[in-house]
C-alpha cells in the first residue's frame, strides 16, 4: 500500500487501533463504540454483523456476556491502510488472547479488513470485519 493521507491522519488512524482495543478489552464498551462511525459496523464470523449504535451495544453485550469473566487482550499489529480525503481502507492483524484462572486458555489469530472515515472528531471506523485464522 502507498503511503497516503497527512502523518497527523496516520497517527489518528494508529491510535484509534489502540483506543479499540484497550476499550472492548476493559470493557469501556461506549468507547469502543466510539471507534465507529454513526452507522458503523462490526461484523466476525462468532457473532455475525452488528450495525449503528444500537447494534454495536447489542453486540457489545453480547461479547461481554460472552467472556464468562475471563481478561482478554487484543493486539492489533502491522496497521496498513491508504486514505483519499476523508475515507480510507485498510488491515490490521490481530494476536487475540483470552485469559482465565491465571493461564492463557485460547489464542486465535486474524486479521480485520477496515473501511475508514474522517468525522468531525476524528478517524472512526465506518466498517470492520473481523477474519479468523483457520475459522470457517
Amino acid at each position: 500500500m502507498a503511503i497516503t493521507g497527512t502523518l497527523e491522519d496516520r497517527e489518528d488512524i494508529r491510535g484509534l487501533n489502540a483506543r479499540y482495543c484497550w476499550t472492548i478489552d476493559f470493557g469501556r464498551y461506549d468507547e469502543w463504540i466510539d471507534c465507529f462511525t454513526e452507522d458503523g459496523t462490526f461484523e466476525s464470523p462468532r457473532f455475525g454483523k452488528h450495525s449503528g449504535r444500537d447494534g454495536l451495544k447489542r453486540f457489545a453485550a453480547l461479547y461481554k456476556e460472552s467472556l464468562g469473566g475471563a481478561q482478554v487482550l487484543h493486539v492489533v499489529a502491522n496497521p496498513a491502510f491508504e486514505l483519499d480525503g476523508a475515507i480510507g481502507a485498510g488491515t490490521a492483524h490481530l494476536l487475540y488472547y483470552h485469559c482465565k484462572e491465571g493461564k492463557v486458555q485460547q489464542s486465535t489469530v486474524g486479521y480485520y479488513t477496515d473501511k475508514l472515515r474522517k468525522t468531525p472528531a476524528g478517524w472512526r471506523f465506518a466498517s470492520r470485519q473481523v477474519t479468523i485464522l483457520g475459522h470457517h
